[in-house]
């Protein structure tokens, strides 16, 4: 039998077709799947990133606890008076305190006198507060966040080593992960005479951090040496409580340059030992502790399963894998009849699949006006393409979105500290060049620890989101509103023209204030004490005008609270309203 060239052409095109359109569907699925992988990649590496700041975030305000704390004279009148009576004060204090604070095991006041004994202790003993006393209290100076705290100077945080509290009567955080946090208390001449210690739950801190994530993401945590501290499986946490070692580098090799110090973060993809039947993809970035202690470096990292990561690759490599079978069928039928047909818009679309999996960019796929098989494998590679696109405009979005709240209060919506201080350092600069002045306001709420205490966080919610809805009304475009925590604010004036001005906006501020604020029929009366710093009259560098400005703020509050008062000792008070 004699075979035409018509169907050696149409059988060599067809082998052809069949053999372009295989190769165009294996690599458009593994060009998707790498992309999704890397995405995947960085969007944990973002996410980790942005929960390592967090963490940062949590112990600074740990730290702002105990400053208030340490500088309260509460703290040296129970250390230096042997009266009865004179530690109940410090104890409420300490009481309102783990009431905001859930995750909070322990605060106490430790004497650097008499073995390092324990002056003022509140523990927390399952949903309740409770104050240890008399016979009960114990000596501490053996531990080393006592005699540690007690070597650093006033305003100090001295971080412990993350252990299982084995401390005895320690009530809830008795065998629990934890962390201890400890401030020296400063006499008049500036030397240690105690300390003021919180115990923090770290399981609980983590799982607050961690409760905005999607669920099948897993979280790790590991110390400067490896030991894993939170681990997905509990029994390989804290290894080193019970005499063995359970490290993060040999779970994750990738790690061992993290725990060396050789590099700060690291992608893997693992697919071997504990993850042979469920590959996961994983971010992990090492931090080095801003404060003195026990622990001098951290590993955090996320994982999640490769297998999700994948589902929409398989579900595209599906349609991939149906078209190439059906054009192969139809290329043996009409291969001879529509050869030159055929060859042309698929190499076309392999062109376009190849800059798109190179450069991401959307290109027109050719043929898809097409009634025909060609028309039906190019509309499918478009919606492949479109259907990737959209993948990775989704993964940028969540990006913006994870950055947005790394600088933005979740409360109020404003700026926090990280994106004011940006702010504050391009005003300087910009400052510095053309010689304008600028004004900034460090602002505490007056009354706000009372609405709190009667109201609950609800409440003190509620006139928070209200006072920076009054704030950004009161002000200019062009200034700058930041929440720093708690009920402090602070607002950059930009350009300020004269002294006169920032008076005016200032009394400006105080009026917004004064009109109650209703909730839950409740007329809720709050004020502000504002400190009042000038560039570049106090200051030339963001730590100096921030500085006066707070401690303006502070003799505000002293001179009797809803007023304003220049870092020069100038103030204009108004009349306080009682809640």
């Amino acid at each position: 039998m004699k075979f035409g060239i018509a169907l050696k052409l149409g059988l060599l095109l067809a082998g052809v077709s069949i053999l372009a359109s295989g190769m165009t569907g294996f690599y458009a699925y593994q060009a998707s799947r790498n992309m999704l992988v890397q995405s995947a990649k960085d969007e944990l590496l973002t996410t980790t990133l942005v929960l390592a700041r967090r963490v940062t975030l949590s112990r600074d305000e740990i730290s702002r606890n105990l400053q208030v704390l340490t500088s309260s004279p509460m703290a040296l009148n129970a250390l230096r008076s042997t009266a009865s009576g004179q530690e109940d004060p410090l104890a409420a204090l300490f009481e309102s305190i783990m009431q905001a604070n859930p995750t909070y095991f322990q605060i106490r006041l430790i004497s650097a006198s008499d073995n390092g004994l324990e002056r003022v202790r509140i523990d927390r003993a399952d949903d309740r507060l409770i104050r240890v006393r008399g016979d009960d209290l114990q000596e501490k100076g053996h531990f080393s966040y006592v005699s540690g705290a007690l070597k650093l100077p006033p305003g100090s945080t001295y971080l412990s080593r993350i252990v299982i509290n084995h401390e005895r009567g320690a009530h809830a955080g008795l065998d629990q992960p934890s962390v201890i946090l400890a401030m020296p208390v400063a006499g008049a001449d500036g030397k240690a005479v105690g300390a003021v210690v919180i115990n923090v739950d770290l399981n609980n801190v983590f799982a607050t951090l961690a409760a905005d994530l999607p669920k099948d993401f897993q979280l790790f945590l590991a110390n400067g040496k490896g030991d894993y501290l939170i681990h997905p499986d509990a029994s390989q946490t804290f290894g080193f409580d019970r005499g063995r070692r359970v490290l993060v580098q040999d779970e994750f090799a990738a790690t061992r340059d993290l725990v060396s110090g050789r590099s700060q973060q690291a992608l893997v993809e693992v697919n071997d030992g504990r993850y042979s039947e469920a590959p996961v993809v994983a971010a992990f970035v090492s931090r080095t502790a801003q404060v003195p202690g026990d622990e001098d470096k951290f590993v955090l990292g996320l994982a999640q399963p490769l297998s999700h990561v994948l589902a929409q690759a398989n579900k595209l490599g599906a349609v991939v894998l149906q078209l190439v079978l059906a054009l192969c069928l139809l290329g043996i039928f009409i291969a001879t009849l529509v050869a030159r047909a055929v060859t042309q818009p698929i190499n076309s679309m392999s062109v376009a699949v190849q800059n798109f999996a190179l450069d991401h960019s959307l290109a027109a796929v050719p043929a898809v006006e097409r009634q025909d098989e060609i028309g039906v494998l190019a509309r499918s590679f478009k919606q492949m393409q479109d259907e990737i696109h959209q993948q990775l405009e989704a993964l940028q979005q969540s990006r913006e979105e994870l950055e947005h709240m790394a600088r933005h209060d979740v409360l109020t919506g404003l700026p926090n500290r990280r994106a004011f201080q940006e702010r504050l350092e391009h005003a300087l600069s910009r400052a510095q060049r053309s010689g304008e002045h600028f004004a900034l306001f460090f602002i505490d709420v007056d009354n706000f620890k009372s609405i709190n205490d009667r109201f609950g966080h609800q409440g003190g919610d509620a006139v928070l989101k209200i006072v920076a809805l009054r704030l950004v009304a009161t002000t200019r475009k062009a200034d700058a509103i930041a929440r720093l925590g708690g009920d402090e604010f602070v607002v950059l004036l930009d350009n300020t023209a004269n002294r006169e001005d920032v008076i005016l906006i200032a009394e400006k501020l105080l009026e917004s204030v004064r009109s109650p604020i209703l909730h839950r029929g409740t007329e809720l009366q709050v004020g502000f004490s504002i400190g009042i710093s000038l560039y570049p009259d106090d200051g030339r560098t963001a730590s100096e005008l921030m500085a006066r400005a707070d401690r303006a703020m502070y003799e505000a509050k002293d001179a009797g609270r809803n007023g304003f008062r220049f870092s020069n000792g100038k103030t204009q008070p108004t009349s306080p309203t009682p809640l």
